[in-house]
C-alpha cells in the first residue's frame, strides 16, 4: 500500500465500513476526513491514533506500512505515539550535479515513527539519475546530522559552501581521503567522481533511509 490513505481505504473495504460510519464512531470531522483521504499523507496525529484504535491495527503499520498489522493493545499504540516525530520535507536534491538553495523552508511536514534517535532529521526528494538504481528520481531521502556514523561508502547529502549564506547540495556516496579531502562518487559510472577539500564543505548529512513509493 503506497500511502496512509490507501491503507485506510483497504481497512474500510475489508471491514465493510463506510467512511461516514468511521467518522461517526471516531468523532473525526467528515469534511476533514474527505480532504485528508484525497491529499494522502497529510493526516493529523490524533486522527491516526483514533483510527488505529478503532480498527485495532498497529499505528506503525497505518503510518508506514512497515510494521506488523495487528495491535490490539492500547499500550502498544501509546508507545508508538511517543515515537512520532514531525520531519520537514525541504525540497529537491540533485543526484548528478549540485543544486542551489535547497535548504529552505519546509514544503510540508511528514509525521514519522522510528526517527526519535535521529539528530535534526529532514527529507529531500531525489532528482537525477546518477545514483540509479540505488536512489531513483522521486525517492524520499531521510537525512540526519549524524557525521560520526558516516563511513566510506555511505550515502550522503553534501552541503557545499558556494557563497556566504548560500549553499549547494548533492546526493552521492563518499570516500574520505588523506589530507582532509573527500571523494564523492555515483553509482552510475557515466558521472565521474569528484574530489573536494573539506574546507569547501559546509555540512555532510547521512542518508539514513531511502523511501520509495511502489507504483
Amino acid at each position: 500500500m503506497e500511502s496512509i490513505s490507501d491503507r485506510i481505504k483497504l481497512l474500510l473495504k475489508n471491514r465493510d465500513i463506510t467512511a461516514y460510519r468511521l467518522c461517526e464512531d471516531t468523532g473525526i470531522d467528515s469534511g476533514t476526513f474527505s480532504k485528508s483521504i484525497k491529499t494522502k499523507n497529510r493526516w493529523k496525529s490524533q486522527h491516526m491514533i483514533s483510527m488505529a484504535e478503532y480498527f485495532k491495527v498497529s499505528l506503525d503499520w497505518l503510518m508506514t506500512g512497515e510494521r506488523p498489522l495487528r495491535s490490539g493493545l492500547s499500550s502498544s499504540i501509546t508507545e508508538s505515539v511517543k515515537r512520532i516525530k514531525r520531519v520537514p520535507v525541504l525540497g529537491l536534491v540533485e543526484c548528478g550535479r549540485a543544486v542551489t538553495t535547497w535548504f529552505d523552508n519546509a514544503e510540508r511536514i511528514i509525521e514519522m515513527t522510528e526517527v526519535g534517535h535521529l539528530n535534526k532529521p529532514f527529507i529531500l526528494i531525489a532528482k537525477g539519475d546518477s545514483m540509479r538504481p540505488y536512489i531513483n528520481p522521486g525517492d524520499k531521502l531521510l537525512c540526519a546530522d549524524m557525521s560520526e556514523q558516516i563511513k566510506n561508502g555511505s550515502a550522503v547529502v553534501v552541503n557545499f559552501r558556494s557563497a556566504p549564506d548560500s549553499y549547494e547540495a548533492n546526493a552521492k556516496l563518499i570516500k574520505f581521503e588523506k589530507g582532509d579531502r573527500v571523494t564523492l562518487y555515483s553509482v552510475n559510472t557515466k558521472y565521474p567522481p569528484t574530489l573536494h577539500k573539506e574546507s569547501d564543505i559546509h555540512k555532510i548529512f547521512k542518508v539514513v533511509r531511502i523511501i520509495r513509493d511502489v507504483k
